[in-house]
């Protein structure tokens, strides 16, 4: 098993090498306006996403997020972007209202930040792409102090595990309306373990996600 992921984690390094140099060969390989249109625009998209991990244990681990990712204009088919992401891990929980009248919320998040380069060649109404990216994921505990009142009376990141990631994704951008489009799309991303504490028993080892995460997302792209 260890084999075959090691295997994996090679072949998504390299896919995404291949992406880039690919893309980069596309982009610039070709006089401007050779390409089917002479300007390409970019592309500001928002998706709800479905985030898997692989649990150190075994375990699959599927939680919500959301990404918002920015494409700059370009001359050709190759894009260069910013991918901002956030997923809501399932290890949450509240702690009992003391006699005080003050609570505690805490909430484990799983933030992610990467460099984006697409590939998107075709100008039809379904225009599928490739993309590699790189950039940091982190595992955050976010605890927040609440007065009997409701208000929020302290804010506190006690935990912040953070982590270097690459990977490649495909997907396709189909249309319906005026630079208006439906996005869909999956990747697969690579990278350090990332440890999840427990949110309540502060002394409990952490849950692990494993070295391999894997995204599908369905949204809204709008052409800048």
């Amino acid at each position: 098993m260890t084999h075959f992921l090691s295997l994996r984690n090679r072949m998504g390094a390299v896919l995404a090498v291949l992406i880039m140099v690919t893309s980069a060969s596309a982009a610039f390989g070709q006089r401007r306006g050779s390409f089917l249109e002479p300007r390409r625009a970019g592309a500001f998209e928002l998706k709800g996403t479905a985030l898997l991990a692989e649990m150190k244990a075994g375990d699959l681990m599927v939680h919500p997020g959301i990404e918002l990712t920015c494409l700059g204009r370009s001359a050709g088919p190759l894009h260069k972007g910013v991918r901002i992401g956030l997923g809501m891990l399932d290890r949450s929980g509240s702690l009992a209202v003391s006699e005080s009248g003050t609570s505690e919320r805490r909430r484990t998040f799983l933030p992610e930040v990467s460099g984006v380069l697409r590939l998107d060649p075709f100008r039809s109404r379904i225009r599928p792409f490739v993309e590699g990216e790189l950039g940091m994921a982190a595992t955050i505990l976010d605890v927040r102090t609440f007065d009997s009142m409701g208000d929020r009376t302290n804010y506190d990141v006690p935990n912040f595990d953070p982590t270097l990631q690459y990977g490649w994704a495909a997907g396709a951008r189909i249309r319906i309306g005026n630079g208006a489009f439906m996005t869909v799309r999956y990747g697969e991303r690579f990278g350090g373990q990332l440890d999840i504490p427990n949110p309540i028993e502060a002394g409990d080892a952490p849950a692990q996600i494993g070295n391999e995460r894997y995204v599908m997302g369905m949204g809204l792209s709008l052409a800048l």
